[in-house]
Order: structure tokens, then sequence, then C-alpha cells
């Protein structure tokens, strides 16, 4: 009798501890998400419309950033659903690294359009959030770049939310590559 009260014991701790476990699991994945509206740069020239997806700490730091790039990884396979990653991202290096000829597309594409985009920053006063990648050279590297303008009519500061016009984002990971996903970034 002792030995089978032991056993259900054991059991009922180890089925306690596993929904436990799950409850925590859950909760971290209902952090409050927003999205920003960006473009993808196509390999056309032209541009498709994407999201960056994150918590507002998150969204605000990769925006945010003063100085140098914001590496986004695609979380999405059918829609531009992106989430910003720390850290430089690494690839094969044998026998030519594609990232080096990543970054002399990106590079190239960014010095011709920076103009336009810092236009459409000055006439707006808002920033212009952009999303670069290298489609010839398929190292699957994704750059943040947010044009600021500076222009003298712009030096309000406004807030990060105002700013950047934060939209809460209620889908969890699975739905990333649904209709109502793909509608949201049309809009």
């Amino acid at each position: 009798m002792k030995k089978s009260i032991k056993i259900i014991g054991i059991f009922a701790l180890a089925l306690v501890t596993l929904f436990a476990c799950k409850k925590d699991g859950e909760e971290i994945q209902k952090d409050e998400r927003f999205s920003v509206a960006m473009k993808v740069a196509t390999a056309r020239g032209g541009s498709e419309a994407a999201i960056l997806i994150g918590s507002k700490d998150e969204l605000k730091t990769a925006l945010t950033k003063n100085e140098g790039k914001v590496y986004l990884k695609k979380v999405s396979e059918k829609n531009n659903v992106f989430i910003p990653i720390v850290g430089d991202p690494v690839g094969p290096v044998d026998p030519v690294n594609p990232i080096d000829l990543c970054w002399d597309e990106i590079d190239a594409y960014y010095d011709a359009n920076v103009g336009t985009w810092r236009e459409q920053a000055n006439a707006t006063c808002k920033d212009v959030i952009v999303c670069l990648t290298c489609p010839n050279a398929g190292a699957g590297l994704y750059v943040l770049y947010v044009i600021k303008p500076n222009s003298p009519k712009c030096m309000v500061m406004d807030s990060f939310e105002a700013q950047f016009s934060l939209v809460a984002f209620n889908y969890n990971d699975n739905e990333l590559d649904s209709e109502a996903v793909g509608n949201l970034i049309k809009k």
C-alpha cells in the first residue's frame, strides 16, 4: 500500500511540474507585440510592404539605433514579416563568403537610393524605414535602415510611439503565414 501511494505521489508531482512549466512557456509567448510598417527593396528595383514585429522595447532599440545597421530575420515564408536580431549574421565562407557579395549589393542599393528616401523623410517629417537584402548573392541577409529627416522644419521630437506608428500585433508565431497577417501588411 505504501509503495502504491509513493508511486501515485511521484506521478502527481511530475504532472504538476509538467503543467507548471507549460504555463510559464505560454505566458512568455503572450508578451504584448507590436508591428511597424516598412518597405523591403525588391530585385526589380521596387519595394514591397512589410512589417517588423517585436515587443515595444525591441522595436524601440532597433528603430532608434543612432549608428550602425540593424540585422533582421524573416520569420514568415509567405509574408514579409521580420524580427530584429542581435549580433552579426554568420554565413558559410567557402570558397567565397556570400555575405561579402551581399554587402556589396546592399551598399550599392543604399547609396543609389538614400537621397530619395531622405527627401521622403524631409517631406513628411517622419522616419523612412527600409529593409534591404541581396537577391543576387542570395545569402539571406536582411538589414534595416532608418532614414531620419534632417530638414529644420522637422526638428520637433515626437514620442517613440507617435514617431513610428506602432500597431498592436495580436498574432502568434503559428499565424505568421496566414492571410490575416498578409492583409495587415497590405494596409
